[in-house]
């Protein structure tokens, strides 16, 4: 018998998330490029819808995009998307190369059309992962790709204010139209290890949204992970992003004193990540993750409560910490716990939670601090933390979750 590879030395594995790495990094190169076009538009409005127009297809067509992709096959889905992509980069580039600049229209034109791929390309990534390794490897590979999406992200922020700085948004849109070529190219040479059967009887597309829905309305565990993943969406998000910004504000930090604060917390990601991949996948997911945003609490309340920045910035370093991990935990145990044929289209049900919710939350948390305080909205958002941390511990489904055995007769010899 083969003596198994680990995952970081699966070549496959390490295709497709270096192609996921360096879709991330362009992805942020292309938002940071839109954000500053946007905020020199003079409007505030108009700064406002440029950057809320990719959420709307996203959110709405999401759950459609699983669909195909479990249907139509994700890989397949995800060449297409990455093409598409870097044609409507590389429009955006030519019209606003020379002296043109990004008008309001041009720029909502492009979120729009992004927004609309990405309701496609999204659950189709998020589930090929299944397709690449075994089950019981699943953990260790949402971990791996957890912490590059964490660096990723990092590198693609500053990598897009450099751009931006140099040649404006033109050279950016360059830039991402090339890392989506690079995708593609890669992802031409990652088939799948382990193909998904094809759904039996192909069942029509609304049909099929059905099954998926009633799928996770009915799956203990899965409806469970979904409703912790709405929770720190809605509750734990706006806090560290909105609520960050406006205590910096109120406590007169200035620039300087935001950033640092800032830096901590994405530092914690990215250490956090690192942390996810080091770790000994645990036995009992659920119940880690729970234990996990138990750790976390007290860096919350202290972002919460303190208003001294040396404290806020440990306090948001903790935060983040734990929350590397975490993700970890939920993303590999919804891959090891979804129906294979399904996958998919669970994927982009929990991303529409993530993708629909957190705008409405930091709405609504902004709202609510205009009505009361700052500290009072946060205190609220820390004892919501804390209940879905004690209802976790408390349901079996989520507490008592186990990953999938190895079974090495389902491991196929390396070739």
């Amino acid at each position: 018998m083969q003596r198994e590879r680990a995952p970081y030395r699966e070549p496959r594995f390490l295709g497709y998330t270096f192609a996921r790495g360096l879709s991330l990094v362009g992805d942020n190169v292309w938002w940071i490029a839109v954000g500053w076009s946007a905020a020199h538009l003079g409007d505030p409005g108009l700064t406002g819808i440029v950057l809320a127009a990719a959420g709307v297809p996203r959110v709405a067509l999401m759950l459609l995009g699983g669909v195909l992709a479990d249907l139509r096959g994700s890989r397949r889905i995800m060449l297409t998307a990455d093409v598409l992509a870097a044609a409507v980069a590389l429009s955006g580039a030519f019209l606003t190369s020379g002296s043109a600049t990004a008008s309001a229209w041009l720029l909502i034109a492009l979120a729009i059309v992004f927004g609309t791929i990405d309701a496609f390309y999204l659950p189709a990534a998020n589930s090929y992962l299944a397709s690449l390794l075994p089950p019981h490897q699943l953990p260790k590979g949402a971990a791996i790709r957890q912490f590059t999406k964490s660096v990723a992200e990092a590198g693609g922020r500053g990598l897009g204010g450099i751009l931006v700085a140099v040649g404006g948004f033109s050279l950016a849109a360059y830039v991402n139209a090339a890392t989506f070529l690079g995708c593609f190219g890669i992802l031409l040479l990652v088939r799948p290890r382990f193909p998904a059967e094809p759904a039996s009887g192909r069942p029509g597309v609304r049909q099929a949204l059905g099954e998926g829905l009633r799928y996770v309305a009915g799956h203990p565990l899965i409806r469970g992970l979904a409703l912790v993943t709405l929770v720190l969406n809605t509750v734990a998000i706006p806090m560290e992003t909105v609520g960050l910004a406006l205590k910096a504000q109120d406590l007169h930090w200035g620039a300087a004193g935001y950033g640092l604060a800032a830096g901590f917390l994405g530092g914690g990601l990215i250490a956090g990540g690192l942390l996810g991949t080091v770790m000994k996948t645990p036995a009992r997911p659920g119940l880690a993750l729970a234990l996990w945003l138990v750790a976390a609490l007290p860096g919350f309340a202290g972002l919460v409560l303190s208003t001294d920045l040396s404290v806020v910035c440990a306090s948001v370093a903790l935060w983040s910490l734990c929350l590397g991990p975490s993700n970890a935990i939920l993303s590999g145990l919804l891959l090891t716990a979804t129906r294979r044929d399904v996958l998919a289209r669970v994927q982009s049900v929990v991303s529409v939670l993530s993708s629909a919710m957190t705008p409405l939350g930091t709405a609504a948390f902004g709202i609510l601090v205009g009505v009361t305080s700052l500290t009072t909205v946060g205190a609220i958002c820390l004892v919501s933390l804390v209940a879905t941390a004690i209802w976790m511990l408390a349901t079996p489904a989520i507490s008592r979750a186990e990953l999938p055995r190895r079974s090495d007769a389902a491991i196929p010899a390396s070739r």
